[in-house]
């Protein structure tokens, strides 16, 4: 009952604001049929370790190569909820081959953009750079993927960050109703948890349960 009346009381904050309907939207131009038949094919493949590759052919000087893990809030646990997350934190703050300054001087110079996000489904680490560098962009995401320190001293700072990217998505309506919707929707299941989980795991979480193994067993 607690969650139907919080998105009950959210509903009504909604609809007082002007809405934006399909049509002017960038959604709409994306849904024009002539546009997805002139889109590039992607080609799947699958590599011997298993890993599943898929590729888009285009023209131009720059790409995009990213890894997605089945790896989110949906194969967490109550004790654990968070942890996909609370990586993807800890991920740009150095490995063994590189410290977190080194990291961000080599992103730098090679005009790369390097980011991650977590879904409940999935965890993404992706870098956009130029087409020559792409071999480049592979070493540091494979790196940082194997190798990330996951310093006890990063893990305790990233806690603080969270907490208060915590606090700032629970003041955007827009965020908050969609969990409420999943909590209400997919009970006593792992897509009715949030993404960033409880605060108090936050605070909890020790340095071996955010390593990479224990996230994705998960």
């Amino acid at each position: 009952m607690a969650t139907v009346r919080r998105l009950a009381s959210l509903s009504h904050r909604l609809n007082r604001r002007p809405v934006r309907t399909l049509a002017s939207s960038p959604a709409a131009a994306s849904l024009d049929p002539n546009r997805l038949l002139s889109s590039p094919s992607t080609e799947i493949t699958t590599l011997p370790s298993g890993l599943r590759v898929a590729s888009e052919v285009r023209h131009g000087e720059t790409a995009t190569v990213g890894v997605w893990i089945d790896a989110g809030s949906r194969y967490e646990t109550m004790e654990n909820n968070g942890a996909a997350h609370f990586l993807e934190h800890l991920a740009f703050k150095g490995t063994k081959r590189r410290t977190q300054y080194g990291l961000e001087v080599e992103i730098e110079n090679l005009g790369m953009h390097l980011n991650a996000y977590t879904s409940r489904e999935q965890t993404v680490y992706f870098a956009k750079c130029f087409k020559n560098d792409v071999g480049r962009a592979m070493d540091i995401l494979s790196d940082i993927l194997l190798h990330s320190e996951l310093a006890k001293g990063s893990v305790e700072r990233e806690r603080g960050v969270i907490v208060r990217e915590m606090e700032e998505v629970s003041r955007q309506h827009e965020e908050v109703i969609m969990d409420y919707l999943h909590e209400a929707a997919y009970q006593r299941s792992g897509l009715g948890m949030t993404i960033l989980g409880p605060e108090s795991n936050i605070n909890s979480l020790r340095q071996d349960q955010a390593k990479p193994s224990c996230v994705l067993r998960a």
